[in-house]
């Protein structure tokens, strides 16, 4: 809006001057004219020959003046009959020119004041318009300032209640730690029990923790054991934690000894090998011998199992590869 406000001033303000420059160069060449016909220089002849009225003639008391000063130079009143000599056209001619070529300069020298003027005004407002940003701004700042100091004073007293709160409590929070660690040591369970534990994917619960915790690790390790085989079976099984904690309960015995066990562990291991490696089309067919399992692989030959796992194609290789 202000931006507009600035274009129609300035161009005001060139038409102005335009108007100016042309009336001026108008009477210039009127009173040139009239001196040139020895016509009385009057104001009256002068503002008829340019075609502009006797105000605008007075409006501008510098004009007014040369035209009475070149008018005193033709002396009519003494001399009525007696036409300007060449030489005072002439000297009257160069005067006039100087005194346009004057006139022009001061023109110029007003215009460009007005466009210093002009550029000074439109940065004064500029300035203005950000003088009243900045001030919005800081008021605003300084508004989230207080703000945050009556929240920064409301949390230092809610620090000092809690502060408060905690001396008068640490005496009771002190009597309870002995307790709490006597409740740790207590449902402490052995990491060899952990270990078994995780092997046959039963979580501890709260009940199932009691039970162990009054049971020898024996008994806890024969319970375990026997999980183990009944889960060996392939029977459906609910919950490992609720199997182990009725085998717990009724002190389950494992039927397998601990070499029969294993045995039987490595049997399953390659089972689930075998079965991986057929699929992966490493192998087709196997065979036990006295010197050990023997597999046929895609190529046609028996290979030493050993050897096949050698080259990187162990259990947990091929469980990754069938996770893919």
């Amino acid at each position: 809006m202000d931006e507009g406000k600035n274009k129609r001033i300035t161009a005001l303000k060139n038409a102005a001057e335009d108007k100016r420059k042309f009336c001026s160069e108008a009477t210039d060449k009127a009173i040139i004219k009239l001196i040139n016909a020895n016509k009385p220089l009057t104001i009256a002849n002068v503002a008829r020959e340019a075609g502009v009225s006797t105000s605008y003639i007075y409006k501008y008391p510098d004009l007014k003046e040369r035209i009475q000063s070149l008018k005193n130079k033709q002396n009519f009143n003494h001399r009525p009959d007696k036409k300007a000599s060449d030489n005072s056209k002439n000297t009257i001619i160069y005067n006039l020119k100087e005194e346009i070529k004057r006139l022009r300069k001061d023109l110029a020298e007003s215009k460009q004041a007005n466009q210093v003027l002009i550029g000074k005004l439109y940065d004064y407002q500029n300035n203005q318009t950000i003088i009243e940003r900045l001030k919005a701004e800081n008021n605003k700042q300084a508004k989230q300032i207080q703000e945050l100091q009556a929240k920064l004073s409301e949390t230092c007293q809610e620090l000092e209640t809690s502060k408060n709160i905690i001396v008068r409590t640490n005496h009771q929070v002190t009597s309870l730690t002995p307790k709490i660690e006597q409740s740790i040591k207590k449902n402490h369970i052995d990491d060899e029990i952990k270990h078994k534990l995780s092997q046959i994917g039963a979580r501890v619960n709260t009940s199932l923790n009691k039970i162990i915790q009054s049971k020898s690790k024996l008994e806890i390790i024969n319970a375990i054991s026997a999980v183990e085989e009944y889960i060996a079976t392939g029977k459906k099984v609910k919950s490992k934690a609720g199997l182990l904690r009725k085998a717990l309960e009724e002190n389950w015995m494992p039927n397998l000894t601990d070499e029969a066990r294993k045995i039987n562990q490595v049997t399953d291991s390659f089972s689930e090998w075998f079965k991986l490696a057929k699929e992966e089309g490493i192998v087709q067919a196997s065979q036990g011998t006295k010197d050990g399992i023997l597999v046929l692989e895609a190529t046609g030959e028996w290979t030493p199992l050993e050897t096949i796992l050698e080259k990187g194609w162990t259990l947990e290789y091929l469980q990754k590869r069938n996770m893919r």
